[in-house]
């Protein structure tokens, strides 16, 4: 009777133990989760906040109070994807930084530091794949023509600029391949190049890119192949 006390006592402990050290394991994975969202929570509370100039959509000069290295907004309405956009002197820094400057796993959103503001025509924004579909997690689903339908258009805004972006093709392709061209000699040799891009689409648009556009080009790694990446291109609409 004494033994059965005993090992009844011992399969508590053992019992309780194991709770505890689940709920923290589930902690431990859940805590950096809460801790994004409610940063990314604060940045979009600022975002909207009301002072906002007439021309645009997003409060900038909030967000700019948080990171002066703020170059614009990218939202895509119905997903996830809502974020500020930054740009710097490097490709580095902001794939381990977060909008307050401080070590992240996710980063920041970020333009691409050959783009000039004034002469791009294809902007170049990257974000890390996420399982939980923040920053560019939920690009993935383009994969699939019938969220393509559902989610056609990108919000992409800069300070003075608000814009909507209507995608016209999502691909796979090697990280090397050529996809990040900033600037063109003339409209003949820009539109060979974006009808090289739309080309490679896993579906057809329906989209038409005209020789005087202006891109947005979203990139984010796939682990289809080494050194993969998923692309998303959109056309401004005037």
């Amino acid at each position: 009777m004494i033994a059965q006390k005993s090992n009844h006592k011992m399969k508590v402990i053992v019992g309780t133990m194991l709770i505890i050290v689940a709920l923290c394991c589930i902690g431990y994975f859940l805590y950096p989760i809460i801790t994004q969202n409610l940063e990314k929570n604060k940045i979009i509370a600022v975002a909207q906040a009301s002072e906002i100039n007439q021309t645009d959509r997003i409060d900038f000069n909030g967000l700019l109070g948080i990171n002066s290295q703020t170059v614009g907004w990218i939202q895509i309405d119905g997903t996830p994807l809502e974020y500020p956009v930054v740009q710097t002197d490097n490709n580095d820094y902001y794939l381990h930084h977060n909008f307050s400057n401080e070590d992240s796993i996710e980063g920041t959103i970020f333009l691409d530091c050959v783009c000039n503001t004034e002469f791009t025509r294809n902007n170049v924004l990257y974000g890390h794949y996420m399982t939980n579909e923040s920053m560019f997690g939920s690009l993935w689903s383009y994969q699939k023509q019938s969220y393509f339908t559902e989610h056609p258009i990108v919000k992409f805004d800069r300070p003075g600029d608000p814009g909507d972006w209507q995608i016209f093709s999502a691909y796979i392709t090697d990280a090397d391949y050529d996809y990040r061209q900033p600037e063109f000699n003339n409209d003949t040799e820009f539109l060979d190049y974006m009808n090289r891009l739309k080309s490679l689409s896993l579906y057809d648009t329906g989209v038409v890119v005209n020789p005087t556009d202006e891109i947005l080009t979203l990139s984010t790694c796939i682990y289809t192949f080494d050194n993969a990446r998923f692309v998303v291109n959109a056309r401004k609409i005037k």
